[in-house]
C-alpha cells in the first residue's frame, strides 16, 4: 500500500508518533510518507494516489486544533479509508470526540474512517513530565505504534466512541480557540535574554511570528494557534508567553537521550504511584494489553 500521514504539531509530540506509525509501515513492506503541516509548506501530496491516509494531531483543551481542523475541511472529496492518530499529556475519556469535527468533514468529503487511537505523551504546557514519565511514555510509544499499524493491516483497528457527553465536553471547550486570539498580544521576547536565533520565527507552524526592523518580534493574534512551539524550543527561555506563562514549559525533552540514559528509570507509572500520576495506570494497563494481543500476531494470520 501507499501510506500518507498528514498531521500537526506543534513541539514534536506528534511527530514522533508519526515517526513510528510510518516506521512501523514501511517494516511491514508497505510505503509510508509524513507530511507534516505548516502554513507556508507546498502540498505536495495527491490524496487520489493513496490507498490508506493518517490524521494525526494534539489534543488542545479536548479538541483538534483549530488550524488542523481547517486544513481537513480543505482537504478535496475522496473516497479513501483513513485513521486518525491523536496525542495528549493525560489519558482521560475527555479527550475522546476531539475528532468529531475531522471525522464529521472527512465522512462529508466520502472518506471511510477505519481506526482511531489516543496516544500519551508528555505534555508541553502547564507543568513538566519527569524524564522517568517521559521515558516509559516514549518506550510504549513504537510498540502502541506497531500494534496500531497491525490492527489497521488486519482490518480490525479500534475506534473511538464520539458520545454526546463527550461531545458537549468538546463543544464547550471549544472556547479556547479564542485564547490564542486573547493571549498573542501580550507575548513578548525578553531582549536581554534573546539571541536572535530567530527559531521562533522560523519553526512556528502558523507562521505567527514576525520581526521587525526595529528588531523587536510581532506575535499575530490572527494566526498564532499557541502550539507553545516558541516558548518551548527557545534555546534561552526569552518568550514571555502571556497569561499562559506561568503555565509554560521550556526545553525539549530528548527522546533519544532518556531512552538511553540507563540511570533514568523504565517505568514511572506502576501500582505504587500515588496522586494524579495513579490514574494513568489504567492507560498503561489498557495498552500494554492492546500491544501484546498484537505483538506476536502475524499479518498472514487472517
Amino acid at each position: 500500500m501507499k501510506v500518507l500521514l498528514l498531521y500537526f504539531s506543534g513541539t514534536g509530540n506528534t511527530a514522533y508518533i508519526a515517526d513510528r506509525i510510518r516506521d512501523s509501515l514501511i517494516g511491514y513492506g508497505h510505503e509510508a510518507r509524513t507530511w507534516r503541516y505548516r502554513q507556508d509548506k507546498e502540498r505536495d501530496f495527491d490524496l487520489a494516489e493513496c490507498d490508506l491516509i493518517g490524521l494525526g494531531y494534539p489534543i488542545h483543551a479536548f479538541n483538534a486544533p483549530e488550524v488542523f481542523n481547517s486544513f481537513v475541511k480543505s482537504l478535496p472529496k475522496g473516497d479513501k479509508p483513513y485513521f486518525v492518530f491523536k496525542v495528549s499529556g493525560e489519558p482521560f475519556r475527555l479527550n475522546d470526540a476531539s475528532s468529531f469535527i475531522i471525522v464529521k468533514n472527512m465522512k462529508r468529503k466520502g472518506y471511510r474512517l477505519v481506526g482511531e487511537k489516543h496516544f500519551l505523551m508528555p505534555y508541553n504546557i502547564m507543568f513538566r513530565y519527569k524524564d522517568a514519565l517521559a521515558k516509559q511514555m516514549a518506550l510504549l510509544a513504537p510498540l502502541l505504534g506497531d500494534a496500531y499499524v497491525k490492527s489497521l493491516l488486519l482490518g480490525e483497528a479500534p475506534r473511538i466512541k464520539h458520545s454526546l457527553s463527550k461531545r458537549l465536553v468538546s463543544f464547550i471547550f471549544r472556547i479556547e480557540y479564542l485564547a490564542p486570539r486573547l493571549n498573542a498580544p501580550f507575548i513578548r521576547v525578553r531582549k536581554e535574554k534573546c539571541v536572535d536565533c530567530h527559531k521562533c520565527v522560523d519553526n512556528c507552524p502558523t507562521k505567527a511570528i514576525e520581526k521587525w526592523e526595529n528588531g523587536k518580534y510581532r506575535f499575530r493574534a490572527s494566526s498564532c494557534s499557541m502550539c507553545m512551539n516558541c516558548a518551548y524550543s527557545c534555546p534561552k527561555d526569552a518568550i514571555v508567553f502571556g497569561f499562559m506563562n506561568p503555565w509554560k514549559v521550556n526545553g525539549p525533552f530528548d527522546y533519544e537521550g532518556i531512552l538511553n540514559d540507563p540511570a533514568i528509570p523504565a517505568t514511572y507509572v506502576d501500582e505504587g504511584r500515588k496522586g494524579y500520576f495513579h490514574l494513568f495506570l489504567r492507560y498503561f494497563r489498557r495498552e500494554g494489553e492492546f500491544v501484546n494481543l498484537y505483538q506476536g500476531q502475524s499479518l498472514d494470520s487472517k
